[in-house]
């Protein structure tokens, strides 16, 4: 049995809705940020806050906006 299929096995109880990109296991995340949104088009007068979503590599904690963007090398657990 491969080291990956071991690594998968071990995070994948506390994540079961994690799912393989590449080397890393990744979830969505989304959470409130107060204040305006960045880009003014997505926001309105007055808006108290946001919702941002990303993706969060579990093994190594890398967070990116797009999968896309996450790092080719997953280090493993910090």
């Amino acid at each position: 049995m491969s080291t990956h299929n071991n690594a998968v096995r071990s995070v994948a109880p506390s994540y079961p809705d994690a799912e393989p990109v590449g080397p890393h296991l990744v979830v969505d995340k989304t959470e409130w940020v107060p204040g305006r949104h960045p880009e003014s088009h997505r926001g309105f007068a007055d808006q108290r806050g946001y919702r941002e979503s990303y993706y969060r590599c579990v093994r190594c904690g890398a967070e990116r906006l797009t999968r896309d963007d996450l790092p080719e090398e997953c280090p493993g657990p910090r």
